[in-house]
């Protein structure tokens, strides 16, 4: 399920084709999105947390890319499943919020999505 969302997120966003990395990124000098699945519920349509964090030192551009990946991931109640891949997937924005990162002196732009998914039957 992971691969699936984030290669779906790669097409649709296609600036964003390989600079989505897992868990953390070492570079800097580009717009990163580094992201974590972390699973809520199981059984048969299970349920994740997807957080996206924007990684870049122009809060501006951070705010760009945010806008871009919400159109793409906060869908509307009476849309349908998305089918990418392996599953099926339905996802809705939870939350989220900016922060400056003094270390490494980058913003970082949050976002938490909801993902109803399962598998798909091939």
């Amino acid at each position: 399920m992971e691969i699936s969302i984030k290669n779906y997120i790669e097409e649709k966003i296609p600036e964003l084709s390989g600079r989505l990395y897992p868990v953390f990124t070492t570079d800097l000098d580009n717009v990163s999105v580094v992201y974590t699945f972390t699973p809520i519920s199981g059984g048969h349509v299970k349920q994740s947390q997807l957080e996206l964090k924007i990684i870049f030192a122009d809060y501006d551009i951070c705010k760009e890319y945010e806008e871009k990946i919400k159109v793409l991931l906060d869908m509307e109640e009476d849309q349908p499943f998305v089918v990418y891949g392996g599953v099926r997937f339905y996802s809705s924005l939870a939350g989220g919020g900016t922060i400056f990162n003094d270390g490494c002196q980058m913003f970082e732009d949050t976002l938490y999505f909801i993902i109803d998914w399962r598998k798909r039957n091939e």
